[in-house]
């Protein structure tokens, strides 16, 4: 499997931390260690807290406290990532096989674009522009009372 270089990854990778303003950031601004910690005890535990990698897929703890948030979910239902871009990629990877047709809105972080590539995957670019008056959008938020009505009756 062959993957293609994702250009905007690579150019942030290379600029991202060597401009004084960065406008083109998409995430949000990280906190600092001591807002974390906010009170003595905190600091303290913390500070005795060892340095080392974690289990992959994240601790049991972990996927405990987030699977007591979903009604019936177990820590086998979890799978912890560092960050989207490893989310997306377990994804396609469990997911698509050799030959799927996969629809992606565009534009999008064209991360999967090249995995859906490496994974011979037919990419159908769903672009994202407003249909023009002949054409229709179905709304289907509830399922139970979907409906297909003129994209100008949607404003």
């Amino acid at each position: 499997m062959r993957f293609e270089p994702f250009a905007m990854e690579r150019l942030q990778s290379i600029w991202e931390h060597q401009v004084a303003w960065n406008v083109s950031e998409s995430g949000v601004e990280p906190l600092r260690v001591e807002e974390l910690a906010t009170t003595e005890e905190d600091r303290e535990a913390l500070l005795r807290q060892p340095l080392g990698y974690t289990q992959t897929n994240g601790t049991l703890e972990l996927r405990n406290e987030i699977a007591a948030m979903y009604p019936g979910a177990t820590p086998a239902h979890i799978q912890v990532t560092n960050g989207g871009s490893e989310a997306n990629c377990v994804t396609l990877l469990h997911l698509v096989q050799s030959g799927d047709e996969v629809v992606m809105m565009l534009p999008n972080y064209m991360q999967a674009a090249g995995l859906l590539k490496a994974l011979d995957a037919n990419l159908r670019p769903w672009p994202l522009r407003e249909p023009g008056p002949q054409q229709r959008i179905v709304r289907a938020h509830d399922p139970a009372r979907a409906r297909e009505q003129p994209f100008a009756s949607l404003r």
